[in-house]
C-alpha cells in the first residue's frame, strides 16, 4: 500500500484480532492530527459509532473508513483554528498544542509538524527559550517561504497587480506575463532582507534588489542569464533601490494607462506609514476639463487644479505630494523623463466573419515632461523618488517600523489590533529598532508577545 495509505491504516495485529479496536485506535491518531490535538475518548467513541453502523454494511474495514473519516474533516475542529475556552470571558493562556497551531500557520501557513506537536506534548513549547529557538528553526525551513508570500501579497496589497489591465496603446510590447514575475521580485526581496538578518530600512532604499533576466530587461538592468532570482547590486541611476523602485508596486498603483500619484500617495501613507486617508465623499465629481490645454497638462499640473477645490483640497493635499515624486515611473513601473499623452482613441481591429482584416490603430501621443517636485503638508519640498526615499529614512524610520510591526502583529493574530493592543505595539516597535529592525528578531518577539500566547 501506498505511504499515504500506510500512515491512516498502519499496520497492526490488531487488525485481525480485534478489528473494532484498531479502528479506535486508527480514528484517535487521525482526529489527533486532523485536530492539531489531543482527542478526548468521548470524541473517539461517538465517530467509533458511526463506525458501527456503518460496518456490517460494507466489505471491509477500509471501506469503512473511507466512509468515517471525510466526517471528521467537514468537522469545525479541522475546519478552523479552534480555541474554546472554559466560559470566562476573561483572556485565558492558549494551550501547548493551539500554541504550536498558531505557530505553525503564523510562519507556514500549514499545520504543526512532529516536532511541533513533540514540543507541545511535553508542556514546554510555550517556554521563552525553547518557543524563540523553535521560530528560529521554522524561519530556516523551506516553508517559511508562504509566510513571504503570504504576508507580503497581504501587507502591499499584490493582488492588485490582477486587477490592472494595461493598456496596449499606451505599452504595445507589454507582456501580462511579466506581472508574475514583478511580483516574485517583492518576494525575493522580503526573503533576503529576512534571511540575511538585513535591516527592514533596506524596504525604503537598498542598494540591491532581486532579478531575474525578463524583469531585468523591462527595468534596463544587467546581470541576470535567466529566470531564476538572483540579488542584483544597484546603481544610483537605476533608481529601483527599496519597495517603491518595484514594478509590482508601482503598476497595482497605476491606472494601466498612465501612472496614478492618488493611488501611490495612498499606498505610501496607508501601507507604508500606517496612516490610512479617509475614504473619498459619495459621488465626487470628475474634474472638469475647461482648460482647452488640459490634455497636454502634466498630471501633477492636472492634481493642482484639483487641489483648488476647498472639497477636494482638505485630502488630496496630503495625499498627492507622496505620490507624485514616483512620477518618473510609468504604469507599468519604467523609468521616464516624458508622459506620452493619447489625443483621442484607438481604433479597433475590423473582423469579417470572424477574421481581422486590419490591425488595431493606436491614437496619436504627445509628449509632455515629467514633473515629480512636491511640497509635503509639513513644507518639506521633495524633488523626485530619491528625494523621497531620503526624507521616509530620515524622517519616517519610527512610523514606518510602527506600521510593519502592526501588520505583522495582526497577520500573526488572524485578526484586526485592537486599542488593547497598542501598548504591545509599543514595546514590540521599540524592539525592533533595537534590533536594527531585523526582521527575524521581530518575529520572535512577536511570537513572545502577550496576545500572541492569548485568547
Amino acid at each position: 500500500p501506498p505511504h499515504h495509505h500506510t500512515q491512516i491504516l498502519f499496520p497492526s495485529d490488531l487488525a485481525k484480532s480485534d478489528e473494532r479496536e484498531y479502528a479506535r485506535q486508527v480514528l484517535e491518531r487521525f482526529m489527533q492530527r486532523a485536530f492539531r490535538r489531543p482527542v478526548t475518548p468521548e470524541e473517539v467513541e461517538r465517530k467509533l459509532k458511526v463506525y458501527d453502523v456503518l460496518r456490517p454494511s460494507l466489505s471491509s474495514l477500509a471501506a469503512t473508513m473511507r466512509e468515517v473519516l471525510p466526517e471528521i474533516l467537514v468537522g469545525h475542529d479541522f475546519l478552523y483554528l479552534t480555541e474554546p475556552t472554559d466560559g470566562n470571558r476573561q483572556k485565558q493562556p492558549l494551550t501547548d498544542f493551539e500554541l504550536a497551531s498558531r505557530l505553525s500557520y503564523f510562519l507556514w501557513s500549514t499545520m504543526p509538524d512532529e516536532k511541533q506537536f513533540e514540543l507541545a506534548r511535553s508542556g514546554k513549547l510555550h517556554e521563552p527559550r525553547i518557543l524563540a529557538e523553535q521560530v528560529r528553526q521554522m524561519l530556516k525551513d523551506d516553508r517559511s517561504w508562504r509566510l513571504v508570500e503570504n504576508f507580503t501579497d497581504q501587507w502591499l496589497n499584490l493582488s492588485g497587480l490582477g486587477r490592472v489591465a494595461v493598456n496596449p496603446d499606451y505599452y504595445p510590447d507589454f507582456d501580462d506575463r511579466l506581472k508574475g514575475d514583478m511580483r516574485k521580485e517583492t518576494h525575493h526581496f522580503f526573503a533576503e532582507i529576512l534571511r540575511r538578518d538585513l535591516s527592514a530600512m533596506n524596504l525604503l532604499d537598498s542598494d540591491f534588489t532581486m532579478l531575474n533576466r525578463p524583469l531585468a530587461e523591462h527595468y534596463g538592468i544587467s546581470g541576470p542569464q535567466d529566470h531564476r532570482f538572483v540579488r542584483v547590486p544597484l546603481k544610483p541611476e537605476d533608481h529601483r533601490g527599496g519597495l517603491l523602485g518595484h514594478a509590482s508596486i508601482l503598476l497595482s498603483n497605476s491606472s494601466g494607462d498612465d501612472s496614478h500619484p492618488i493611488y501611490r500617495g495612498v499606498f505610501i501613507r496607508d501601507r507604508l506609514l500606517g496612516d490610512t486617508p479617509a475614504s473619498p465623499p459619495p459621488d465626487v465629481p470628475e474634474l472638469k476639463q475647461d482648460d482647452p490645454d488640459f490634455a497636454s497638462l502634466s498630471l501633477r499640473a492636472q492634481l493642482e487644479m484639483h487641489r483648488q477645490k476647498p472639497s477636494c483640497n482638505s485630502c488630496h493635499r496630503n495625499i498627492d505630494p507622496w505620490g507624485i515624486p514616483l512620477e518618473n515611473f510609468d504604469a507599468i513601473g519604467r523609468w521616464r523623463t516624458e508622459i506620452l499623452k493619447a489625443k483621442g482613441k484607438g481604433t479597433p481591429p475590423k473582423f469579417v466573419n470572424g477574421v481581422a482584416k486590419s490591425k488595431r490603430k493606436r491614437p496619436s501621443f504627445i509628449k509632455v515632461d515629467v514633473e515629480a517636485n512636491s511640497t509635503l503638508p509639513s513644507g518639506k519640498e521633495l524633488h523626485g523618488i530619491e528625494d523621497l526615499k531620503a526624507h521616509l529614512l530620515k524622517h519616517e524610520q519610527k512610523r514606518f517600523a510602527t506600521s510593519l510591526v502592526r501588520r505583522l502583529l495582526a497577520y500573526s493574530l488572524g485578526r484586526s489590533l485592537e486599542l488593547s493592543d497598542n501598548k504591545t505595539v509599543a514595546s514590540l516597535t521599540k524592539a525592533f529598532e533595537k534590533s536594527e529592525y531585523q526582521l527575524d528578531e521581530l518575529i520572535v518577539a512577536i511570537a513572545q508577545s502577550e496576545p500572541f500566547g492569548m485568547k
